[in-house]
């Protein structure tokens, strides 16, 4: 592939990354989420998701056991626990910081050991500072905004000296919330943006490597307080726009007619997808 066509497409992908440091970019946004996601690395449906990334993994032939592995945007361990618990040796990075101290707090409770845990968001991490170049047998970013360009991909592909790990969103239905809510808040139409999964694999294609890819179709729901609601919605909005507090009790004015016993049923329909790729030749 022609070196233009990889900076047209690295271009793009920045003029896409903008306000990186809001909504779902910021510490604050996924430390008010870290118990809830902790709450639910545990159930049936997300036991058999972890199955599937672990078996389009262990395609490459890596060995899992003893494995130098790195978790990008690693969230309460939804990947790193179970790691750790094949035997690898899980340096696990996140931006923030509760959670964090729900991977560590469960990892104690299991008596897991990690390697290591960083707290950064993964742009500003130093790979030769940190001593991370080509220092992990696998490289983990799953569905994490933390890769939000083609400098955090290439970063990311630089830290690897075997195998890397990629998944995000190919496409999403958000709840009819969000665009009601949007469109009632600032008289327009809630954006659905561009999605992490094409981007990054264009643009690994036009590095010269061939990843093996899995996509799937879901469905997800959860029954939600209104709070719990209001806080998350007003984190996506306000990657977009700011959100004032008269704002936030439209909001809460919006899900307590529409809670039912004081839980909002949330739905959302969406395709994600998954690559992995070896950045060695053996």
């Amino acid at each position: 592939m022609d070196s233009e066509s990889t900076t047209y497409l690295a271009e793009h992908w920045r003029s896409l990354s903008q306000n990186r440091r809001r909504g779902p970019q910021s510490a604050l946004f996924w430390d008010r989420r870290a118990e809830g996601y902790s709450r639910n690395i545990s159930g049936q449906r997300r036991q058999k998701r972890t199955e599937e990334v672990f078996e389009l993994i262990k395609t490459t032939g890596i060995e899992l056991h003893g494995a130098e592995v790195l978790d990008i945007g690693c969230g309460p361990g939804t990947l790193a626990l179970p790691l750790a618990r094949m035997g690898a040796k899980v340096t696990a990075v996140d931006i923030s910081a509760e959670m964090l101290k729900q991977l560590q707090k469960r990892a104690a409770e299991e008596d897991l050991a990690l390697e290591k845990t960083v707290l950064s968001s993964w742009s500003d991490i130093d790979l030769d500072a940190q001593g991370f170049r080509e220092k992990f047998d696998l490289v983990l970013a799953s569905m994490t905004p933390g890769i939000d360009g083609p400098e955090a991909f290439e970063k990311m592909i630089a830290a690897s000296k075997n195998v890397c790990y990629y998944s995000n969103f190919v496409a999403r239905k958000w709840d009819p919330s969000y665009y009601e809510l949007y469109r009632m808040l600032f008289s327009e139409k809630f954006g659905e943006g561009g999605y992490g999964f094409p981007l990054a694999f264009m643009y690994l294609y036009t590095l010269g490597y061939r990843p093996t890819i899995k996509l799937s179709k879901n469905t997800w729901s959860s029954d939600d307080t209104v709070d719990d609601m209001v806080e998350t919605v007003s984190g996506f909005f306000s990657g977009h726009r700011d959100i004032d507090d008269e704002t936030k009790g439209r909001m809460r004015e919006y899900f307590q007619e529409r809670a039912k016993d004081g839980l909002y049923h949330n739905t959302s329909d969406n395709i994600t997808a998954m690559m992995v790729w070896r950045t060695s030749e053996e």
